[in-house]
């Protein structure tokens, strides 16, 4: 099944007296569980790409289809509440929010969905538990390393049983070690939770060891690889 269909997907910015194609019609589609690295340089219109994909940024023209709907359609509100409900984000800050600890970090977009507060809470628990920080949920961020804050952030994204889960340069502020166990722990979500999963990074090895790599170049797919 297809969880991701992008069709003819265009981006412009206005600089100045020119205007800038971010995006210059990209079209692909992601099914249901699979995990893809988005590589390019800077400039390439990684960013644009999985901002226009979370909603947080809409296209100048052409569609993105999330589980067959497309939520550009809606209106404001309600492709806010789309993205909470369907869309976890992995930030490369992770914008955990010092006053709450892990376990209320994690539950943030549950609340916000409206769900039941003992669901969310043992939901939370579960999934702090799979990203090896069980023995963590009451401490607050600054009493976290870098790569913890990055796992908190992670079980939060996974939340609300996303249809995609988006990661920009999730390990870009980690040290290679705790790159690694950041890499290592989004594989193991995708096989364990079937996660669709979508990753910009600059990490070449680890986008070599993703199954598929989409590779973009002035707005446009370069290349779109699977592994052997």
């Amino acid at each position: 099944m297809i969880a991701v269909q992008v069709e003819s997907l265009r981006k412009s910015y206005q600089v100045g007296e020119g205007v800038l194609n971010a995006l210059a019609g990209v079209s692909f589609k992601i099914h249901k569980g699979e995990v893809v690295a988005v590589v390019g340089e800077s400039g390439s219109g990684k960013s644009t790409l999985l901002h226009i994909l979370g909603t947080l940024d809409s296209p100048t023209s052409g569609k993105i289809l999330i589980d067959g709907k497309n939520p550009f359609e809606k209106k404001d509100k309600s492709v806010s509440t789309f993205r909470n409900l369907h869309i976890g984000f992995v930030f490369q800050h992770n914008n955990l929010l010092p006053e709450f600890n892990a376990l209320e970090n994690t539950m943030m977009p549950g609340l916000i969905a409206g769900f039941s507060e003992k669901k969310v809470r043992e939901k939370a628990k579960v999934l702090l538990d799979k990203v090896g920080l069980a023995k963590r949920e009451s401490h607050f961020p600054s009493q976290l390393s870098g790569g913890e804050q990055q796992r908190v952030a992670i079980a939060r994204s996974l939340i609300n049983d996303p249809i995609l889960l988006l990661a920009d340069e999730p390990s870009g502020n980690l040290d290679s070690k705790n790159a690694s166990h950041i890499h290592a722990l989004f594989k193991e979500i995708n096989l364990s939770l079937k996660s669709t999963v979508l990753v910009v990074t600059h990490n070449k090895e680890f986008a070599a060891s993703l199954p598929r790599r989409i590779s973009l170049r002035d707005g446009l797919i370069l290349s779109d690889e699977q592994s052997s």
